[in-house]
């Protein structure tokens, strides 16, 4: 018996040493690989590579494209592009638009002469115009560099050089994508899972040719608003509609 537990000690003493020096030599395969991947990292960070490629990341996920009101230039109005992401930008659509379930107010700045008839009053050039800003598209395939700006100018929101808006809500709604083909993939398939947004709109309250910013859920009346703000325009019929 004893020479029998004397065997089983040595066979246990055995694998416990083969043990081992299987994990020494696994341990000896991958201290080299630690080292050589640590190695590459320190080199990264020493030279600023890995910084860059960490902004590349975190800007492509979170930059975008953002358009600016800067202020009324002439009978029109200045804007601003700017590209926030690491990626050459492609503006595939820029348009101002009313909100068409508003009336427009507009007042003459200029003294004209009108022409009184039975149905009322005639404007020169008629009582129809259009919105010049409605037709704007020639930012529309514009290439932006990445992490650059560009200022534009977006035509009247009336044809008539003697009026100006007095209360109105217009609309900027644009569309970007990426000019590399392979990021513009990547871009697609995060805006089909709801990550990215390629279509973006921005609300503004226009009074005065001042246009003022507004959350997309605000609701405001511009007609209203513009009632309120004068007396007199608040006895007109169209403020006692």
């Amino acid at each position: 018996m004893n020479q029998m537990g004397k065997l089983k000690k040595s066979i246990r003493k055995a694998q416990r040493r083969v043990q081992k020096r299987s994990t020494i030599e696994i341990e000896d395969v991958r201290n080299p690989l630690r080292k050589r991947i640590n190695g590459v990292i320190l080199w990264l960070a020493a030279t600023g590579v890995l910084t860059v490629i960490g902004g590349f990341i975190f800007d492509f996920f979170t930059g975008d494209v953002q358009v600016e009101y800067v202020r009324s230039s002439g009978r029109g109005y200045e804007f601003k592009l700017v590209n926030n992401s690491s990626t050459d930008q492609i503006l595939e659509e820029f348009r101002i638009s009313p909100d068409f379930g508003q009336k427009l107010l507009f007042k003459i700045n200029k003294s004209v002469y009108g022409e009184f008839t039975e149905g009322g009053v005639t404007l020169p050039g008629g009582n129809s115009t259009y919105m010049p800003a409605f037709e704007f598209k020639e930012m529309n395939g514009y290439v932006l560099h990445a992490k650059s700006q560009v200022n534009f100018r977006v035509p009247p929101l009336v044809a008539r050089d003697y009026m100006v808006p007095e209360a109105i809500v217009v609309f900027a709604d644009y569309s970007t994508k990426s000019k590399n083909k392979y990021m513009a993939k990547i871009e697609s398939t995060l805006t089909v899972l709801n990550i990215r947004d390629s279509k973006k709109r921005k609300k503004y309250l226009v009074v005065e040719n001042y246009w003022t910013p507004l959350d997309n859920g605000n609701e405001i009346n511009a007609i209203k608003n513009a009632c309120r703000d004068d007396d007199m325009l608040a006895k007109s019929t169209i403020c006692k509609e």
